[in-house]
């Protein structure tokens, strides 16, 4: 028998008992598990450690009320399916809660054990496949890495975080040398299949914690965060460049096996003291980088 997780915050012990009772004498194939809590910081610290399949959500609480809760925990449960559970019987409600970010919506006077039941399966599976519609939205169709976009949202998270918590973070921007050649040379299949075989190597070779995305054409970028000094930033920029300089085979239009010598040139920088915007950082990765292969260092870090 499948085993589901269920979160429910509600601050009335009468309705969260009811809830428990019936998810637990529903005939199913599935065992739910209900844990209750009481507070929107209860929730918050254990989901911080532990993710359920699914959240069912009171809105009023002594701490808020109405759809402003629903705010409120969507901003560290966005991760989470939620449905709402409401006393407001008004179909307009539900829809703004939907609006909202939840996946559905139950009036409690409605709630019946199959009902849930169903409700809660349903919505875990629309919550799924809403994700991987969008990572793969967010994927770059070549490399299977993050595309531009993707990385663009990423970066202004790492920002936020490491203001919030006054924390470093590196960004290396990757650049290969003489890649316009390859395409002349040998086609734009021998060059894709390059480009191919450089995201495999850079997913290959990540930290579990970096975030890498083909920025455009044969720039790549890394978001490496737990990267808190100069000597770090250089020491990981010289990994990577050990990584990704090297030989790759690949075929030309004729189907012939060549071999590409692959050089590269990175430039890497650090936030906060190389800059605090996603545009200045850009910038000056981007220069640093430039300065890397205009003197053939192959990498170079600010500072």
């Amino acid at each position: 028998m499948n085993s589901w997780l269920v979160y429910l915050l509600e601050d009335n012990e009468d309705d969260a008992y009811l809830v428990q009772e019936y998810l637990a004498n529903i005939q199913s194939k599935r065992r739910f598990r209900v844990k209750v809590f009481s507070t929107i910081q209860s929730l918050k610290q254990t989901l911080g450690s532990v993710r359920p399949d699914a959240l069912l959500l009171d809105l009023n609480l002594p701490e808020s009320l109405g759809l402003n809760t629903l705010v409120t925990v969507k901003q560290f449960a966005h991760d989470v399916p939620i449905i709402v559970l409401t006393g407001n019987a008004e179909e307009h409600f539900g829809e703004k809660a939907i609006q909202l970010g939840a996946q559905d919506y139950l009036p409690k006077s409605d709630i019946s054990g199959p009902l849930l039941s169903r409700t809660i399966v349903i919505s875990k599976e629309r919550f799924e496949l809403h994700k991987n519609l969008e990572q793969l939205v967010k994927l770059d169709r070549l490399t299977m890495l993050y595309n531009r976009g993707a990385f663009d949202e990423q970066i202004q998270l790492a920002i936020r975080e490491a203001q919030r918590h006054q924390l470093r973070f590196a960004l290396l921007f990757i650049d290969l040398d003489k890649f316009k050649p390859v395409n002349d040379l040998y086609g734009h299949q021998a060059g894709d299949q390059l480009l191919k075989l450089i995201g495999a190597k850079l997913k290959m070779n990540n930290r579990a914690s970096d975030y890498i995305a083909r920025y455009g054409g044969d720039e790549f970028v890394i978001i490496a965060k737990h990267i808190n000094s100069v000597d770090e930033l250089e020491q990981l920029s010289r990994i990577k460049y050990e990584q990704l300089a090297d030989t790759y085979c690949v075929e030309d239009l004729n189907g012939k096996i060549v071999e590409i010598q692959l050089e590269l040139s990175i430039g890497g920088v650090l936030y906060p003291e190389d800059g605090i915007s996603e545009e200045v950082l850009l910038s000056q990765a981007d220069q640093v980088m430039y300065e890397a292969k205009t003197n053939g260092l192959g990498f170079k870090v600010a500072g």
